[in-house]
């Protein structure tokens, strides 16, 4: 199977909405607000329902309601409310064949993002785009589950995030990291997203001056020996090894884990 194949076979192609599409570049904008955020998020009632919903949880609740979306990104916070916007756009975007997990798929994806944010604060990079780039690692996964279901179906469900990619490529000629690059660039999504999706299996084909592929697929790396060891136990931490990871703190890493794995379960949770 052709790439151009698979997108060929959807039906209609997965979208985010305008909105979102506008506060992800918003959110990468340095000179953006916290208002002009708001502003943005009031003219999607989905989103905005959501983020009311979450400010006016356990987790965030206050002495009183947030009756308005201003007061609520107010409370959440830009980093909170970036997560959930983007999170929100990737979770209604996508509607996975019945025998695909799509609550643990989102769960994987919120651990590399949180892994991603932690990397980046570590080396000196920006740490919400790292955090994009990861929440957005794997939604190649999700095309390849909703275009090609019956290959999907046949593949290994258990395989790691570098072996999943590599059986793929080997059943129908590419992987999910082609495929999210595709879709990423179909979206009209800054070109460092779109090269963090593409190389994150092969980190060091990367352009030179283009860090976040690297982040991305040390992410996964983390991500896949905290499932297979159920959390950041001594045995992930033991597992975590290889030259792709000279580079990292890890006893820092694993120390601000548990943390991280915490909030992007409850933020899991939030989003059903």
């Amino acid at each position: 199977m052709k790439l151009e194949v698979l997108f060929d076979q959807l039906h209609t192609l997965p979208t985010i909405p305008k909105v979102a599409q506008d506060l992800i570049l918003q959110f990468d904008n340095p000179t953006t607000s916290l208002d002009s955020v708001a502003r943005s998020i009031e003219r999607d009632p989905v989103i905005a329902a959501k983020v009311l919903r979450l400010a006016n949880s356990a987790r965030f609740r206050g002495a009183r309601d947030s009756t308005s979306v201003e007061d609520a990104a107010l409370r959440l916070g830009f980093n909170t409310l970036r997560t959930l916007v983007l999170a929100s756009s990737m979770t209604d975007a996508f509607h996975a064949p019945a025998h695909f997990d799509l609550r643990a798929f989102w769960l994987h994806s919120f651990e590399v993002a949180g892994v991603c944010r932690l990397l980046a604060k570590q080396k000196g990079l920006d740490a919400e785009t790292a955090f994009t780039c990861g929440m957005m690692h794997n939604i190649g996964e999700l095309l390849i589950q909703t275009g090609a279901p019956d290959y999907a179906a046949q593949l290994h469900p258990d395989a790691s995030s570098s072996g999943r990619a590599a059986e793929e490529t080997v059943q129908l000629g590419f992987g999910y990291p082609e495929v999210g690059a595709e879709l990423a660039r179909r979206w009209h999504l800054p070109e460092v997203i779109q090269t963090a999706i593409a190389f994150q299996a092969r980190p060091l084909q990367a352009p030179e001056d283009q860090p976040m592929p690297r982040v991305v697929a040390q992410a996964a790396l983390v991500a896949d020996a905290l499932e297979r060891h159920g959390g950041a136990t001594p045995e992930a931490r033991q597992a975590v090894s290889g030259p792709l990871l000279d580079d990292v703190d890890l006893d820092a890493l694993f120390d601000a884990l548990p943390a991280v794995i915490e909030a992007d379960r409850a933020f899991t949770e939030m989003l059903r």
